[in-house]
């Protein structure tokens, strides 16, 4: 019997992991010593991983069919050559399906994180037997893929699913990462969420405006404390480094400004959920990242506000699930890459 063995190369940790049939991982090497490094220097410590599972597992080398590896960034496919991330240095242009089949002398494959990780919710998660199907992971950015007829769509260049940058605000809205306005990544992700709760904040003080000289919404580090702000001080600097567990923690204790929070959050996905319906009618989508550990109304208010802005056009009910796959859905969806 042979298995497949996945590769996820995320920005803070790089994990491998041998994968039977039903998606047990079956041995599993998580590391963060690539961090800072160039190009080769991942690949040598994914190398390195990849070599531990096949003897942790008890496997044999010709006992592996090949491997997937999941790339934090945009890739060409099936060329496998690295475009642009965000979350790693260098990067550029990089051949990295080739080198690192070199590298292991072994069959290889590559593609985006969530390309791999939709491919996993379809065969071993709460997409499975689900066609067509969606996956929308929401977390430090906004991301997703999509599967037809069994297979994932990839589109022209390999760059589909990039729902993160479809407009949910038209009016305007927070600035994106991309330098558009009214993404739904600037509206609601982990990487704006100071941002974002700058402007809930704002608005619940009754203003609209931000003041003049305002550091946090203009993405600068640290916080403006402008003077005359509607924003308490103590507020501003709880924003500077707001994380999705801080949210978790502040609405727990009642703070009515975190759940304000957690209900923008809410509806954009919402929106977002709602536009992937229109254009796309599947009969699954299933939400997946670290922002699904907010309160249960944030999964439950996306749902809720996509059912009520589709109404009676959604003939047949769309599901919408929370993801399936744990702490190893990288390694489970890289795996499934390959065939």
């Amino acid at each position: 019997m042979k298995y497949p063995i996945g590769v996820d190369i995320g920005g803070t940790k790089l994990a491998a992991g041998v994968v039977d049939s039903s998606g047990h991982v079956m041995a599993q090497s998580v590391t963060t010593d690539h961090v800072g490094l160039d190009e080769e220097g991942v690949l040598a410590c994914a190398t390195r991983n990849v070599r531990a599972v096949v003897e942790a597992a008890g496997i044999g080398k010709d006992q592996v069919s090949g491997v997937g590896v999941l790339f934090p960034g945009h890739i060409r496919w099936p060329e496998g050559v690295t475009i642009t991330s965000s979350n790693l240095p260098g990067f550029r242009e990089y051949p990295l399906r080739a080198r690192f089949q070199e590298m292991l002398d072994l069959p290889v494959l590559a593609d985006n994180d969530a390309n791999g990780q939709t491919l996993g919710e379809y065969r071993f998660g709460a997409g499975k037997g689900f066609d067509p199907m969606v996956f929308m992971t929401v977390s430090t950015g906004v991301g997703g893929g999509m599967v037809f007829d069994r297979r994932l769509y990839r589109g022209a260049t390999g760059t589909a699913g990039e729902f993160g940058h479809m407009i949910v605000d038209a009016t305007g809205g927070q600035r994106c990462s991309c330098g558009n306005r009214g993404c739904l990544m600037g509206a609601a992700s982990g990487l704006m969420l100071p941002q974002v709760a700058c402007r809930v904040a704002l608005r619940l003080a009754g203003s609209t405006v931000p003041p003049a000289g305002c550091r946090l919404l203009e993405h600068l580090d640290g916080p403006c404390l402008v003077e005359g702000c509607a924003i308490t001080p103590a507020d501003c600097l709880d924003f500077e480094h707001l994380d999705g567990p801080r949210v978790v923690e502040r609405c727990a204790a009642g703070d009515a400004l975190y759940d304000a929070i957690v209900d923008e959050f809410s509806r954009y996905v919402g929106i977002g959920l709602y536009n992937i319906f229109q254009m796309l009618n599947p009969k699954m989508v299933v939400l997946g990242g670290g922002l699904l550990n907010l309160p249960d109304s944030f999964f439950d208010g996306a749902v809720r506000t996509c059912y009520e802005l589709a109404g009676s056009m959604m003939y047949d009910r769309m599901e919408i699930r929370k993801s399936g796959l744990g702490a190893s859905a990288g390694v489970q969806g890289a795996a499934a890459l390959v065939e």
